[in-house]
């Protein structure tokens, strides 16, 4: 392995949570966002040759994932709920626009505070709709609600945990200053 080789690994092994949690929120499922991140750090050491170390290495990667997922979501074209290219683009410049932002792990921590504080009936339907990934469909038809109204459920849960998250992170940063 050369010098160069073992720089790049490196930068990899630094930015691999980073890129991983880009190829999550890009997927919305765990299991898929996992493979596919590993086969977005396999595609760039493939191709690592390419990268120009005086440019932005984590843009780069995700330049690589987002080319990666896109390829993902044409495979499984055939399911029933896909996200569309405009949709992977829009998500992924809204991630790079927060890639700065080194206070994921600090956003994860307010993320599961606020989850701590939603009734278990609700953290039980997010844990099965987006850890699980069952289709509301399924989730409907076992809570006895409709797909719209379950639809709008989940939305409402989202807004408030994203209203929840900014909060604490407001008040951890009004006390910093």
């Amino acid at each position: 392995m050369t010098a160069g080789d073992r720089a790049f690994a490196a930068v990899l092994e630094r930015e691999a949570a980073q890129l991983a949690s880009f190829v999550l929120a890009l997927v919305g499922e765990r299991h898929s966002a996992d493979d596919l991140a590993q086969s977005t750090y396999m595609e760039l050491w493939r191709i690592r040759h390419t990268f120009r170390p005086d440019t932005n290495f984590g843009a780069w990667s995700r330049t690589v994932a987002r080319y990666q997922i896109l390829r993902h979501f044409r495979r499984k074209r055939r399911e029933k709920v896909m996200f569309s290219s405009d949709a992977v683009d829009a998500v992924a410049a809204a991630y790079a626009a927060r890639a700065g932002d080194a206070r994921g792990e600090e956003r994860r921590a307010a993320l599961e505070r606020c989850l701590d504080a939603v009734a278990p009936a609700e953290r039980a339907l997010l844990k099965e709709r987006y850890n699980d990934d069952v289709p509301v469909k399924t989730l409907a038809e076992r809570t006895g609600r409709t797909e719209g109204g379950l639809k709008m459920a989940l939305m409402r849960l989202r807004q408030e945990l994203a209203r929840c998250v900014q909060t604490r992170l407001g008040g951890k940063e009004a006390a910093d200053a």
